[in-house]
């Protein structure tokens, strides 16, 4: 490091340029603080996989532009994440994994069909008004779909759903009500035990002619359908991108809502906050791309720029939430983001 190169009266140092004109020397200690500084961060920087009793495997060789792993972990504290719109959830607190789909790519925000989340640890609640829009804009949203004007409401143990049916073209009003039970992990079990069609009780009606419930409705979409007398609802598929991998300890009702609880086999240390902050989402580990700027080996606080205000966080719209906001970096490499809230369509 200590050879000149000679240009005229100019010598240029393998750490910088000065004037020539007599013997240059350069501070012994300089490059080796520096170099010593940066080696400190990059070994802290590799601890970011580590949470806890979990660590992330690497998946391939590191680089400068590549962590090696194809995952990161978001942890979320009292925040209302969406996916679009008003389908989301308020969470609590929450330990997601999210994993790239392609392994050689990073997760990449602006693309939410480039990776899957997998919530591990904590829970999350879906209320009415969510579940309202869940199944009139995207689980009934389609040509044919054989019901609309959908309203979905919570009670202490119970689901009520009301709405028009298509029976052969004519739109006919029904309410149900009853319990749902969780089977398999991730599928909600809708039992109806009230039921009424054009303002009449079709209770009896079925149990004098013997009959389930899927003779007389007609419940059918992706990730939604009436069997039997039981409506099955698979929580992986009813929602947007991405896609969604995990496996529930239990689906609570209540008058605020449905109640998510998530459970792993391992469960990750939930780490402090780079910045206290009571609401927040931190992004800890492998590679994440937003907007053009890629973070590896992440350390990403996201909150929202009012300290004293919920983050309201929208993965579809986060581009516009970031734009009336702005980052600050750490020297070790994380970022925090300061966004304004989701302020809606």
């Amino acid at each position: 490091m200590k050879r000149l190169l000679k240009q005229g009266a100019i010598c240029i140092l393998a750490i910088g340029i000065t004037s020539c004109g007599g013997t240059l020397s350069t501070p012994p200690d300089l490059f080796e603080k520096k170099l010593a500084h940066t080696n400190k961060l990059y070994s802290q920087a590799s601890t970011r996989n580590n949470h806890g009793g979990y660590s992330s495997k690497r998946a391939r060789s590191k680089t400068a532009r590549d962590s090696g792993h194809n995952e990161s972990l978001l942890f979320i504290k009292n925040t209302n994440f969406r996916f679009f719109n008003n389908i989301g959830f308020y969470v609590p607190e929450l330990v997601v994994s999210l994993k790239a789909n392609d392994p050689a790519q990073p997760v990449v925000f602006d693309d939410p069909q480039s990776f899957s989340i997998h919530p591990m640890r904590g829970k999350a609640l879906l209320s009415g008004a969510v579940l309202t829009e869940l199944m009139n804009t995207h689980v009934f949203n389609f040509d044919g779909a054989p019901l609309r004007n959908i309203t979905v409401s919570t009670q202490p143990g119970r689901l009520v759903f009301i709405g028009e049916m298509d029976r052969k073209g004519v739109w006919v009003p029904f309410v149900m009500k009853g319990p749902v039970l969780l089977e398999k992990g991730h599928v909600l079990v809708f039992v109806p035990d009230y039921v009424v069609v054009d303002g009449n009780d079709a209770a009896p009606v079925l149990a004098a002619a013997n009959v389930t419930l899927d003779e007389l409705l007609t419940v059918k979409a992706p990730g939604a359908e009436l069997i039997g007398s039981k409506v099955y609802l698979d929580a992986l598929k009813l929602f947007p991108p991405p896609a969604l991998n995990f496996t529930l300890k239990s689906a609570t009702l209540s008058n605020d809502g449905l109640a998510l609880e998530f459970t792993h086999p391992k469960s990750p240390k939930f780490p402090s906050p780079i910045v206290k902050r009571g609401s927040y989402m931190l992004v800890r580990g492998g590679d994440v791309k937003f907007l053009r700027a890629m973070s590896v080996q992440s350390l990403v606080q996201i909150m929202n720029k009012d300290p004293d205000t919920a983050l309201d966080f929208s993965l579809y719209d986060y581009r516009d939430q970031l734009t009336g906001g702005y980052l600050k970096f750490r020297d070790n490499g994380a970022v925090l983001a300061y966004l304004k809230n989701y302020e809606g369509q």
